[in-house]
């Protein structure tokens, strides 16, 4: 669907997620094939949480795990990442921060 990043907007419907899966957020998202892996930014540009799955059978019902789960298994892994709580994002008007973040999105192509 082109090579520019694309953003869309929704709200947290459901702070459970598939059948009360507490570490998911249900959104009122419009999600695509290939939109696994986007991060998901509250109103200040912090994460929130990481889109992952949506549902076949329902219009705009997607999912995104919670940040707060994605922190504690990094902060199980051997060597930790050193991450900070507050993003510089939030200083910074929406269309700057989208501006920002252009800078860290990459397209993957699998080739079958």
């Amino acid at each position: 669907m082109g090579d520019e990043v694309k953003l869309t907007n929704g709200i947290i419907s459901s702070k459970s997620g598939y059948q009360g899966d507490i570490s998911s957020y249900q959104l009122t998202v419009a999600v695509q094939p290939g939109n696994s892996g986007a991060p998901l930014f509250d109103n200040s540009g912090n994460l929130v949480g990481v889109i992952n799955a949506k549902h076949i059978g329902a219009e705009n019902a997607s999912y995104a795990i919670k940040s707060t789960y994605l922190f504690n298994l990094i902060d199980l892994l051997p060597n930790p990442l050193q991450l900070t709580e507050k993003g510089r994002l939030s200083d910074n008007a929406f269309v700057k921060q989208v501006d920002i973040l252009k800078k860290y999105v990459y397209i993957i192509e699998v080739k079958q």
